[in-house]
């Protein structure tokens, strides 16, 4: 992806221990929080893992993890974030998105480069 916003990766596994690039979308909200992003990710995440046959997802969710933090405007690097798939279609359409139309599937950490996702992630 090019003109990435930054980096996603985990030093916690999952399935983004290599750094995936991350675009943004929009900022969205849930039931309980105002500041969530949905982010357009490449390479997409593998569907399979998640019993979505073929179906692989470049579309996901963050929050931040810790008090403090923002992602709108990102102030400090990393920033450690939850990572959401999403259970509906076309959520760029969405200004809410309701907590039963995703669910978590990784800790992880946004770096403004992938440089620093390779090297502080692995």
């Amino acid at each position: 992806m090019h003109n990435a916003d930054f980096f996603l990766a985990s030093s916690e596994g999952y399935q983004l221990t290599e750094p995936r690039s991350c675009k943004r979308i929009k900022r969205v909200r849930s039931d309980n929080r105002d500041d969530l992003l949905l982010v357009k990710v490449e390479p997409p995440l593998i569907g399979q893992v998640y019993e979505l046959g073929g179906r692989d997802i470049d579309t996901l969710l963050i929050a931040t993890r810790h008090k403090g933090d923002s992602l709108f405007p990102i102030r400090r690097w990393p920033v450690f974030v939850h990572v959401a798939r999403l259970h509906i279609e076309n959520p760029e359409r969405r200004e809410q998105i309701h907590d039963n139309e995703f669910e978590a599937v990784a800790w992880a950490e946004l770096y403004g480069t992938e440089d620093d996702a390779r090297v502080k992630a692995m």
